[in-house]
């Protein structure tokens, strides 16, 4: 093959490697629902118009394969922590749409989850009666699962609620189905405060 065939070549792939490149970042551009009329036009449907009130779903986020009870966002807005009862927590990028964790749960049977403040940890409750912890730092298992950092016990009935303190990473409040609520201190895994819902 002569050098002018090899350049020929050579122009012609990169002329193929732009177009997909193109075509690619048009793509990315449809999904980021950035013009939702525009991406209506592009499918051959006729464009909503939407009011300043109405929630518009911008992602779907596909990874249970259970009921999703519970999620919450970061202070940033940007990642999702997603409970289900398939017994998994998932992480989200909510901007990509991507996972990031997939936690399994001791319980499956799970109600509630919180992202802390900082977004460095994930709490989770359910019909176990226990709030489990989870550091998203934290080094996997042999199974790739993210181990339970601190076990929350102590309610007498199912947890129904769990929030972080505001501005905290280490207290967290859970209540429960025994008409209690509690706050934690995480660090220790014991109750500052009991009993006030009674």
């Amino acid at each position: 093959m002569s050098v002018s065939e090899l350049k020929q070549r050579h122009i012609a792939a990169t002329e193929t490697v732009n177009s997909l490149r193109q075509r690619l970042n048009q793509k990315r551009l449809q999904l980021l629902d950035t013009d939702i009329a525009g991406y209506a036009k592009s499918l051959g449907k006729s464009p909503v118009a939407f009011g300043p009130t109405d929630l518009v779903c911008c992602r779907t986020l596909q990874g249970h394969t259970g009921k999703v009870y519970s999620l919450d966002w970061t202070h940033d807005k940007n990642r999702i922590v997603s409970a289900s009862q398939d017994g998994r927590l998932i992480v989200w990028n909510a901007l990509t749409s991507q996972k990031t964790h997939a936690i399994k749960l001791p319980c499956a049977w799970v109600m509630t989850c919180a992202f802390s403040p900082r977004g460095q940890s994930v709490a989770c409750g359910g019909l176990d009666s226990v709030c489990s912890v989870f550091n998203l730092s934290s080094p996997t298992d042999k199974d790739g699962n993210i181990p339970v950092s601190r076990m929350l016990s102590g309610h007498k009935g199912y947890v129904s609620s769990c929030q972080y303190v505001p501005e905290e990473d280490n207290y967290l409040i859970t209540s429960s189905g025994d008409q209690t609520c509690v706050l934690w201190d995480i660090t220790t895994g014991l109750r500052t405060v009991a009993d006030l819902a009674r």
